[in-house]
């Protein structure tokens, strides 16, 4: 993609959200990933039959079609959907399945960010459960790509990169809209500063760190060490 396609596709970004230069380059490496990623996957392996297994015997990820077929749900023993379209599901579903609906537009103007704590919340509660869970949307592609890099973003990856190269490798066609892959590189800062230590967690490590220093020391230093000071002995099986 050259420089003058990519700024034509940005503008209304810039408009909406206010990137920065880093959070621009940022995004159109994950782009570039993507393209890489889905030239080392045939094709013919994009069946779109059933969902997108996920993490095995757990996550899948599918469309709109994969949600409302009840065969489907009982061959695939999913009892938990993720429901992240403006088409609410049959009563005949809802009867069967536990539930989340999420009620998204798929253009790069919606805030879905504000949605993935709850998200993660559900998907974790299925994965202790033991309970298969499907995330959906009209097409499988967007805003259900995005519940999904989400999860595995704080739950299995640290990185966003990391996440996408995986979960394109699982779903080929996953491809969340510019805004929705700005608001992730957005979560990514997100998710790191909460992992960073606090001030007080840092001076307690050091604490716990010099203590530890001092008693080893202390005990090296003693006359008797009760852990490597005890005279020898030695058992000779006759």
């Amino acid at each position: 993609m050259n420089d003058s396609d990519w700024n034509t596709m940005v503008i209304p970004l810039k408009f909406t959200w206010r990137p920065t230069e880093h959070e621009l380059n940022s995004l159109r490496n994950l782009v570039s990933l993507r393209m890489a990623q889905r030239e080392l996957i045939p094709v013919e392996q994009e069946g779109d039959t059933k969902p997108s297994e996920i993490i095995d015997n757990f996550l899948y990820h599918g469309n709109l079609q994969h949600a409302m077929n009840t065969k489907l749900l009982e061959e695939l023993n999913i009892r938990c959907i993720v429901n992240v379209c403006d088409c609410k599901l049959n009563q005949d579903i809802l009867d069967r399945c536990h539930v989340l609906w999420i009620n998204v537009e798929d253009d790069t103007y919606t805030d879905i960010v504000e949605y993935f704590a709850m998200t993660n919340r559900f998907l974790q509660s299925c994965c202790k459960e033991g309970q298969k869970v499907l995330v959906h949307c009209q097409m499988g592609v967007s805003r259900s790509s995005s519940i999904v890099l989400a999860y595995l973003m704080k739950y299995h990856y640290g990185s966003l990169d990391k996440a996408y190269q995986y979960l394109v490798g699982r779903r080929r066609c996953a491809e969340p809209n510019l805004g929705f892959l700005l608001q992730l590189i957005r979560y990514e800062r997100e998710l790191l500063d909460e992992n960073k230590p606090t001030d007080r967690q840092s001076i307690d490590k050091e604490k716990n760190s010099n203590e530890g220093s001092a008693i080893l020391t202390n005990t090296l230093n003693s006359s008797h060490c009760s852990l490597c000071c005890w005279p020898s002995r030695r058992t000779v099986n006759m």
